[in-house]
């Protein structure tokens, strides 16, 4: 016997309002994610290789057994000093600091010149110095993109070929490559998962759903 009492129908809208709140909810948390990884990702754009995440022969050129590595020193405001090893991000003054790691390479003269790569044309060019301390300082201007080699040039050493020996340092300046995987911090390999184990949620919800449509 019914006791005149029935049960509330579902009303129209409400599967569909809460389909909008789910998907609302995930477009919320996607956006919280991207958020976080905008922030744990570098501010810039450039696969620069700045030292702490660098390899650790990062800036090291050995030619006929004398070698020696690169420093790049660039001003950045509100970030005093960054030091980079071969790519740098932006044109403007830098410093390069050579630490002459073989001990022969601080009783000779060197010369140090920086060219472009392509046309070989001459930027910037130190004299002839002895730099008993082991320690080279070479301030330069890059008005312009592109790709820069450091030539350091031990004067009156040469190969096995009988070729003067360079130590030739390659230096790109101000452009942009895309990030391999392998070098990605932990913050932005953490930040990969979750939106990656979101979007899977998110496939596996929809592939729920469908399944449990009815047929027609």
């Amino acid at each position: 016997m019914s006791n005149g009492s029935t049960a509330p129908e579902s009303l129209p809208g409400s599967a569909g309002g809460r389909r909008g709140r789910e998907i609302s909810g995930w477009l919320l948390r996607l956006a919280f994610c991207l958020l976080a990884a905008s922030l744990l990702l570098p501010t810039s754009s450039f696969a620069h290789r700045h030292r702490p995440k660098g390899p650790i022969d990062c800036g090291i050129v050995s030619e006929a057994g004398y070698t020696a590595h690169l420093d790049i020193c660039k001003y950045e405001p509100m970030k005093m000093y960054e030091s980079y090893c071969e790519n740098v991000p932006k044109t403007g003054e830098v410093t390069l600091v050579l630490d002459l790691i073989s001990h022969p390479l601080w009783k000779m003269p060197i010369v140090l010149t920086l060219v472009r790569e392509a046309s070989r044309e001459v930027v910037a060019e130190a004299p002839a110095h002895v730099y008993r301390e082991g320690i080279a300082s070479f301030r330069v201007y890059f008005s312009n993109p592109g790709r820069y080699i450091l030539e350091v040039k031990p004067q009156g050493v040469v190969n096995g070929a009988s070729q003067p020996v360079v130590l030739r340092f390659p230096i790109a300046v101000g452009m942009p490559s895309p990030k391999s995987f392998a070098s990605l911090g932990i913050g932005e390999v953490v930040a990969v998962i979750i939106l990656g184990f979101l979007g899977y949620r998110f496939w596996r919800k929809r592939l729920l759903e469908r399944a449990r449509r009815p047929r027609p």
